[in-house]
């Protein structure tokens, strides 16, 4: 019943991301929670999240250069501002009118294919809960498959 592993044919000849990045990538991940005063711990996730990372880059290669340049952009706006700065001017800032949904600016790039992203996925691994989400019973059990079990809990 599963398929194999989606991958573009292009991600098969790209190197991992390097473990500098995947962290400061994580740090972004770990303020979102911060950001939002979510209650649920982050570290738990750190599987999942590098998981997401590497089916994002499988999926569509182009992820690669979204995170490689998204984590420097960050990396540079922590060396001008300081961390604090750099991570409100990730999340508050409004970004422009994209023009045919081209990010025009790198602040717009990291935010739309970063940051919006990680925001999606913290909520989806726990951050529901924090908000009061009363059909919450921890994470989906699996796939939903005919005569089995629903992994969720229904109406």
């Amino acid at each position: 019943m599963y398929q194999r592993r989606a991958m573009n044919p292009l991600s098969r000849t790209l190197r991992p991301l390097p473990h500098g990045t995947i962290e400061t990538l994580w740090t972004i991940f770990v303020a979102v929670g911060e950001h939002w005063s979510l209650d649920d711990q982050p570290s738990v996730y750190r599987l999942r999240f590098e998981t997401f990372l590497e089916n994002r880059i499988d999926l569509s290669p182009v992820y690669k250069g979204y995170y490689l340049d998204g984590a420097a952009y960050f990396e540079e706006l922590i060396a001008d501002l300081g961390r604090a700065p750099a991570l409100d001017r990730l999340f508050t800032q409004k970004p422009r009118v994209l023009q045919a949904g081209i990010p025009a600016t790198r602040l717009e790039a990291a935010q739309r294919f970063v940051v919006n992203e990680f925001i999606s996925l913290r909520l989806a691994l726990g951050g529901f809960k924090s908000f009061g989400a009363i059909n919450y019973r921890g994470y989906f059990g699996g796939a939903n498959i005919d005569g089995e079990p629903t992994p969720y809990r229904v109406r």
